[in-house]
């Protein structure tokens, strides 16, 4: 199972996001490098509690839809359909530059590896609470989807 807290696929992950370029776009052309990063820098600093989130669980989706997600099916992400759903998504790109919100990345990554250490993480805005095990999935299954619509994969095998 793939998981954000083994050394080995946490490094393999900071790898490939060396690898991204502010010229790159996704591999359907939707969104671009810099949107991306700050689609993950909304998502984590609403699950540090660093923005304000409105909790969009419901039984389903902390019951069946979680176990689906985690165990079952591909991860999903929204596909909106207009140029507004987009942005409701993906967030504007703030007047900083790629480096400066590659950088926060990197910094929001270190406040959400703190947060699940002491057990101060909050709960997922669909999912509800989640376990240390959970997160760590979650987080790796969120950035590995994010590069691979960039074209940027990894090989997780275990080294020798």
């Amino acid at each position: 199972m793939t998981d954000y807290f083994k050394p080995h696929e946490r490094d393999i992950l900071f790898r490939r996001f060396e690898e991204l370029t502010p010229e790159m776009r996704s591999t359907d052309k939707r969104i671009d490098a810099h949107q991306m990063l700050c689609h993950l820098n909304n998502s984590l600093r609403e699950i540090c509690g660093l923005q304000p989130v409105e909790s969009q669980s419901n039984l389903f989706k902390r019951t069946i839809g979680k176990w689906l997600v985690f165990h079952l099916t591909p991860w999903p992400e929204r596909n909106p359909a207009t140029p507004e759903a987009l942005v409701a998504f993906v967030g504007t790109k703030p007047p900083t530059s790629f480096a400066a919100d590659h950088a926060e990345f990197v910094s929001l990554l270190q406040t959400f590896d703190d947060q699940c250490a002491r057990g101060t993480i909050g709960p997922h805005p669909h999912f509800g609470n989640l376990s240390r095990a959970e997160w760590g999935q979650y987080m790796f299954l969120h950035i590995d989807y994010h590069l691979t619509t960039f074209g940027i994969h990894g090989d997780f095998r275990a080294p020798a």
